[in-house]
């Protein structure tokens, strides 16, 4: 189980919520496990002068322990920025280090997607169970032959994803970021969790994304670290665009 943080800003990221991120990897207030140690990453694009460039980074160090990473993302300036940022807690220890931290990329057709994800998924629901990827790494691979065998665009095929896998899912939160040179990054977030799959391992609350004013969505620990009020839960089983 991971947390992550997805916003659609302009000027700077906010250090409030990298600084909820943090708090939430090394002490989750609503999960038994606390700390979110199996590494860290982010997709940051921003654009400046009407040219977008992206920064894409992974670490297997814990974000709290990543100083020199967590400089780098407070001193990005833009004049729009576009973002995900997520901390990883691997339920298999096999499957840990740089090749399996989050977000993952591939490319599909004309787009470059870049996707993190926090939940897990049963291997039966997967063609091939036994290949030693993560089960989001398989998610993305499933957006990708959609959009490139079954011609659906990202959102169409980001959907019909979260569709057939959600009965084999404790939680499909995720984020997905499609950029395509003509109109550039386009970032999706999906907020499905599996109420009938809840353990007492965690609360409830944990699965919880919520958005606020300043569209940044964020999850419900790093909702606790803020205090934040008068953010809003999103409408469970939708797809929104930030």
């Amino acid at each position: 189980m991971c947390r992550f943080i997805a916003f659609h800003t302009k000027g700077e990221i906010k250090k409030k919520y990298l600084d909820g991120l943090l708090k939430a990897s090394y002490n989750d207030v609503f999960s038994k496990y606390r700390s979110h140690s199996d590494g860290w990453g982010y997709v940051i694009f921003v654009k400046l002068s009407q040219k977008w460039r992206v920064w894409y980074y992974r670490s297997e160090e814990p974000i709290y322990q990543d100083e020199n990473g967590l400089q780098f993302l407070e001193s990005i300036r833009g004049d729009e920025i576009v973002g995900i940022v997520h901390a990883r807690r691997s339920s298999k220890k096999f499957l840990v280090g740089l090749t399996h931290c989050h977000p993952y990329f591939l490319r599909a057709g004309p787009y470059d997607l870049y996707f993190a994800h926090n939940g897990s998924v049963m291997r039966k629901a997967f063609r091939d169970p036994y290949r030693p990827y993560t089960d989001s790494y398989v998610i993305l691979e499933e957006i990708k032959t959609l959009i490139e065998s079954d011609n659906q665009v990202p959102l169409e095929a980001y959907f019909s994803t979260i569709q057939r896998l959600k009965d084999y899912a404790t939680s499909l939160n995720s984020s997905l970021i499609y950029f395509d040179k003509n109109n550039g990054p386009t970032l999706l977030v999906a907020y499905y969790y599996n109420v009938s799959r809840v353990t007492s391992s965690v609360s409830e609350e944990y699965y919880k994304l919520y958005i606020n004013e300043e569209n940044y969505i964020i999850p419900s620990t790093v909702k606790y670290y803020l205090n934040e009020r008068e953010s809003k839960e999103l409408e469970l089983g939708n797809i929104v665009e930030l």
